[in-house]
């Protein structure tokens, strides 16, 4: 079965996401922010992003994908700060937040490199509206 829309950037555009997360995470914290930043980002964040926007191929809506990034990055802090802080994550709740606004952020960024590729054939009801959807 194939689908009959699919959203897709290569490294090109992953990569600088990634990156851009990183840098603005780790900005206010420093050192640590960065080293964190980075190590989270590798181990958690960047397969977590990979499976949501894997995920999200047939969704043309590129906000919808910023949203499913940023929630990725609220597990992916979420779940570091447990590791690092046990049962105290709580109370760095802040830092959640930060590390999912850091990731909304970078794929934001990168929306204009996204390539929509439209199934040639018939379209769904949904898809052959009058009025194009936005990108």
């Amino acid at each position: 079965m194939s689908r009959p829309l699919r959203v897709t950037f290569g490294p090109g555009a992953f990569l600088p996401g990634a990156a851009l997360t990183v840098v603005v995470f780790g900005f206010p914290l420093g050192f640590p922010g960065y080293l964190y930043g980075t190590l989270s980002a590798l181990i958690l964040g960047m397969p977590l992003a990979l499976a949501a926007g894997i995920v999200m191929r047939p969704v043309r809506n590129q906000g919808l994908h910023v949203l499913a990034i940023g929630g990725a990055g609220l597990v992916t802090g979420m779940i570091t700060l447990m590791y690092i802080t046990g049962s105290h994550w709580p109370s760095m709740w802040g830092m959640v937040l930060w590390t999912g606004f850091c990731a909304a952020l970078g794929r934001a960024a990168v929306a204009g490199l996204v390539t929509v590729h439209d199934a040639s054939g018939p379209q769904p009801a949904a898809l052959t509206a009058s009025e194009p959807l936005e990108p």
